[in-house]
């Protein structure tokens, strides 16, 4: 098994920061007749960024910030800071510039290449289902508008308002001469330089589900190591280290930045930022009016709940309907061996989706068994596409009674991937937006920003599916860009 140097990964890769729950991402560009200034703020930088965990000092730094410290931090020390970097900002010092040749043509490219204007958008767009409403052409950063150049984003994490407020503005103070903050539409706060996000004590997002429930665990990471997990929870979640940082094996067994790559990748990943507004009357309304149609045996049932929990394929409490109340506390079923919490499978339990449907957003981000020749192959094939989440919500709850329904809020979507076409770009465009998902014949993901066939959503039940027509996708995209999450040692060497 690899031997991670988690002393030279940025924490966001081992955690989401739990006890800081309030977040700030600030987009910059570098000033460029300033090439010094740049490489003075990054080397001081690299000490102050938050990372998975403490070598034993290595590289000279006893006391740089790492997840144990920040356990028993308070005050003042209780923060976080992590430094991604995009191929305009790399580009623009000299060792990023130099290595840009190792770093995959999607990550160059960018999330939002231009357009042409004989054949239209690139295929990027299509491929990520980036068009009308959410075309690039309609964001408000990153994409074909003023905004589109963007070389850096600092993110910031703090347990409070008050005290995110605070660390912005000293990091604000620290980059002035390095880069400036991209202005952009401020969603989430009043500063038109940044956008801020939450995490909400019920860890639900604005649509009303619980997040952040099912997510991949590194092989040989602290959480894999500390033991207490199942068999079926390692066959399932456990996953080889080289799918999200650099310089290891990954589940095809090969080494990830391998002989000829960069050795500025090493202990790095991507990172994909998007911001996801959400309509989240439309979606009410959608639900309510879904319900009120809805004829059948689940007439005795909360029928709004029935529905919802149907589009994504867990109740709006996070539990996953491929594990059934009868199933969970009767051992001689076969089914009871995934009923807790997220250890489950389809193929044995649900292959027809009678209970979890089978373009439910759940089963298309993460099909677990049922995408393959097998379900133990695809099981292993799988994992071959997971990816890290590490989301936060913007703007404010939703709440009809107070008249806040125009406000803007929604998701800024983040993960961490080695292979952005492999992992997000595959699983948006193959899995989410594939109208023929699982063998169906319509539909793309019911929360989703891509629609086809009129929006149309099939549940599968007996006697006869339930056909929903969505008037519109509940999801826009307002920008996104592709990043790169540098190791530390990454960051001294840009420093350079």
């Amino acid at each position: 098994m690899d031997k991670v140097e988690w002393d030279d990964v940025q924490g966001l890769v081992l955690s989401g920061y739990p006890r800081l729950p309030y977040s700030a991402y600030v987009l910059f560009r570098f000033h460029p007749e300033r090439p010094d200034a740049a490489r003075a703020w990054l080397g001081a930088l690299a000490g102050r960024l938050m990372r998975a965990s403490d070598g034993g000092g290595d590289d000279g730094e006893t006391d740089a910030p790492t997840l144990g410290t920040l356990k028993r931090a308070k005050g003042a020390d209780l923060h976080a800071i992590n430094l991604a970097l995009t191929a305009r900002g790399l580009g623009q010092l000299p060792a990023g510039a130099a290595a840009l040749k190792d770093f995959s043509v999607e990550f160059v490219e960018g999330m939002a290449p231009p357009t042409d204007p004989v054949s239209g958008p690139a295929r990027r767009t299509n491929l990520l289902g980036d068009l009308g409403d959410s075309s690039p052409a309609t964001w408000e950063w990153g994409g074909w508008n003023g905004n589109g150049d963007i070389d850096g984003m600092l993110m910031l994490f703090a347990p409070d308002g008050l005290a995110l407020q605070s660390l912005i503005g000293d990091e604000l103070a620290t980059m002035a001469q390095a880069a400036d903050p991209v202005r952009i539409a401020s969603p989430g706060g009043d500063d038109p330089r940044l956008m801020t996000g939450r995490v909400y004590d019920d860890r639900k997002e604005h649509f009303g589900y619980t997040d952040g429930i099912s997510q991949p665990i590194i092989e040989g990471s602290p959480r894999a190591r500390r033991g207490g997990a199942t068999e079926d929870d390692k066959r399932i979640h456990h996953v080889k280290p080289g799918e999200f940082v650099f310089g290891y094996h990954n589940e095809r067994r090969v080494r990830t930045n391998g002989a000829g790559a960069a050795e500025l990748k090493r202990n790095g990943t991507y990172l994909v930022f998007r911001q996801l507004e959400q309509d989240v009357a439309g979606f009410r309304d959608f639900v309510a009016r879904a319900a009120a149609e809805l004829q059948g045996p689940e007439d005795a049932t909360d029928k709004e709940e029935w529905i919802a929990a149907r589009l994504v394929g867990r109740t709006r409490a996070g539990k996953p309907l491929a594990c059934p109340a009868a199933h969970a506390h009767d051992p001689s079923d076969p089914v009871a061996r995934h009923s807790s919490g997220n250890d489950f499978l389809f193929y044995f339990g649900d292959r027809f989706g009678l209970q979890c449907p089978i373009g439910s957003h759940i089963r298309r981000a993460n099909p677990r068994d049922t995408k393959g020749p097998d379900p133990d192959t695809a099981l292993r094939l799988s994992k071959m596409h997971r990816i890290i989440r590490r989301s936060r919500m913007y703007g404010e709850r939703y709440d009809a009674d107070a008249r806040n329904g125009e406000g803007r809020r929604g998701v800024l979507f983040v993960c961490l991937n080695a292979d952005i076409a492999g992992q997000f770009e595959m699983i948006q465009h193959s899995w989410l937006n594939n109208r023929h998902f699982g063998d169906l014949y319509v539909g793309t993901d019911p929360i989703g920003h891509s629609q086809a066939d009129g929006g149309a959503i099939v549940i599968q039940r007996r006697p006869t599916n339930l056909v929903l027509q969505r008037p519109k996708p509940f999801v826009r995209v307002r920008g996104g860009a592709y990043f790169f999450l540098p190791g530390i040692a990454a960051v001294r060497a840009l420093a350079g």
